[in-house]
Protein backbone atom coordinates (compact mmCIF):
# COMPACT_ATOMS: atom_id res chain seq x y z
CA UNK A 1 0.00 0.00 0.00
CA UNK A 2 1.47 3.30 -1.10
CA UNK A 3 2.01 5.84 1.67
CA UNK A 4 0.60 9.35 1.63
CA UNK A 5 3.26 11.87 2.56
CA UNK A 6 2.30 15.52 2.25
CA UNK A 7 4.54 18.36 3.32
CA UNK A 8 2.74 20.91 5.38
CA UNK A 9 2.16 24.34 3.91
CA UNK A 10 0.95 27.60 5.37
CA UNK A 11 -2.62 26.40 4.73
CA UNK A 12 -2.50 22.59 5.01
CA UNK A 13 -1.47 19.94 7.49
CA UNK A 14 1.63 17.82 7.12
CA UNK A 15 0.27 14.30 6.61
CA UNK A 16 2.24 11.07 6.91
CA UNK A 17 0.32 7.83 6.44
CA UNK A 18 2.61 4.84 6.02
CA UNK A 19 1.20 1.40 6.76
CA UNK A 20 4.56 -0.39 6.49
CA UNK A 21 6.19 1.91 9.07
CA UNK A 22 3.09 2.19 11.25
CA UNK A 23 3.02 5.99 10.93
CA UNK A 24 -0.33 7.81 10.92
CA UNK A 25 0.27 11.50 11.64
CA UNK A 26 -1.34 14.87 11.06
CA UNK A 27 0.64 17.94 12.03
CA UNK A 28 0.54 21.71 11.78
CA UNK A 29 -2.08 24.16 10.57
CA UNK A 30 -5.09 23.79 8.30
CA UNK A 31 -7.11 26.46 6.57
CA UNK A 32 -7.27 25.33 2.93
CA UNK A 33 -9.80 26.70 0.50
CA UNK A 34 -10.84 23.17 -0.48
CA UNK A 35 -10.67 21.20 2.75
CA UNK A 36 -12.82 18.37 1.37
CA UNK A 37 -10.53 18.01 -1.64
CA UNK A 38 -7.55 17.89 0.70
CA UNK A 39 -9.04 15.17 2.91
CA UNK A 40 -10.70 13.00 0.24
CA UNK A 41 -7.49 11.06 -0.60
CA UNK A 42 -7.01 10.47 3.13
CA UNK A 43 -10.48 8.94 3.44
CA UNK A 44 -9.79 6.80 0.36
CA UNK A 45 -6.44 5.67 1.80
CA UNK A 46 -8.07 4.54 5.05
CA UNK A 47 -10.80 2.72 3.09
CA UNK A 48 -8.03 0.63 1.49
CA UNK A 49 -6.19 0.32 4.80
CA UNK A 50 -9.24 -1.20 6.50
CA UNK A 51 -8.97 -4.25 4.18
CA UNK A 52 -5.53 -5.21 5.54
CA UNK A 53 -4.78 -3.13 8.65
CA UNK A 54 -1.85 -3.32 11.01
CA UNK A 55 -2.47 -5.13 14.31
CA UNK A 56 -2.54 -1.72 16.03
CA UNK A 57 -3.12 1.75 14.59
CA UNK A 58 -2.17 4.88 16.51
CA UNK A 59 -3.27 8.08 14.81
CA UNK A 60 -1.34 11.12 16.02
CA UNK A 61 -2.68 14.66 15.84
CA UNK A 62 -0.08 17.37 16.44
CA UNK A 63 -2.10 20.40 15.50
CA UNK A 64 -1.39 24.10 15.94
CA UNK A 65 -4.49 25.57 14.36
CA UNK A 66 -7.41 24.70 12.11
CA UNK A 67 -10.39 26.65 10.87
CA UNK A 68 -14.05 25.74 11.26
CA UNK A 69 -14.19 24.05 7.82
CA UNK A 70 -11.31 21.80 8.82
CA UNK A 71 -12.98 21.10 12.19
CA UNK A 72 -16.07 19.79 10.39
CA UNK A 73 -14.02 17.48 8.18
CA UNK A 74 -11.90 16.35 11.13
CA UNK A 75 -15.07 15.39 12.96
CA UNK A 76 -16.24 13.49 9.88
CA UNK A 77 -12.83 11.78 9.74
CA UNK A 78 -12.98 10.87 13.44
CA UNK A 79 -16.49 9.44 12.99
CA UNK A 80 -15.08 7.38 10.10
CA UNK A 81 -12.25 6.18 12.38
CA UNK A 82 -14.85 5.29 15.02
CA UNK A 83 -16.65 3.07 12.48
CA UNK A 84 -13.37 1.36 11.59
CA UNK A 85 -12.76 0.77 15.29
CA UNK A 86 -16.24 -0.72 15.73
CA UNK A 87 -15.54 -2.94 12.69
CA UNK A 88 -12.67 -4.50 14.64
CA UNK A 89 -9.61 -2.37 13.88
CA UNK A 90 -7.53 -1.63 16.97
CA UNK A 91 -7.31 2.17 16.74
CA UNK A 92 -6.03 4.65 19.29
CA UNK A 93 -5.77 8.41 18.97
CA UNK A 94 -2.96 10.50 20.42
CA UNK A 95 -3.79 14.19 20.70
CA UNK A 96 -0.68 16.31 21.24
CA UNK A 97 -1.05 19.78 22.67
CA UNK A 98 1.05 22.57 24.04
CA UNK A 99 0.13 23.18 27.70
CA UNK A 100 -0.02 26.92 26.88
CA UNK A 101 -2.67 26.26 24.22
CA UNK A 102 -5.77 25.55 26.25
CA UNK A 103 -8.02 25.85 23.19
CA UNK A 104 -6.35 22.98 21.32
CA UNK A 105 -6.54 20.78 24.40
CA UNK A 106 -10.25 21.55 24.80
CA UNK A 107 -10.95 20.87 21.12
CA UNK A 108 -9.37 17.44 21.55
CA UNK A 109 -11.57 16.82 24.57
CA UNK A 110 -14.64 17.92 22.59
CA UNK A 111 -13.78 15.55 19.74
CA UNK A 112 -13.20 12.70 22.19
CA UNK A 113 -16.62 13.26 23.75
CA UNK A 114 -18.29 12.92 20.34
CA UNK A 115 -16.85 9.56 19.31
CA UNK A 116 -16.33 6.18 20.91
CA UNK A 117 -12.55 5.95 20.51
CA UNK A 118 -10.24 6.73 23.38
CA UNK A 119 -7.84 9.65 23.18
CA UNK A 120 -4.48 9.86 24.89
CA UNK A 121 -3.63 13.51 25.58
CA UNK A 122 0.09 14.19 25.39
CA UNK A 123 1.72 17.48 26.39
CA UNK A 124 4.40 18.87 24.12
CA UNK A 125 6.98 21.50 24.89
Amino acid sequence: MEPIILSGTTTTFKVHLDKSKGIFEFEGRSRPEDVIGFFEPIFEWFEKYRIDPNPETIIKFKLDYFNSSTAKVLLRFLAFIERLNKDGLDIKIEWYYNPNDEDMFEVGQDFESLIDVGFDFIETE
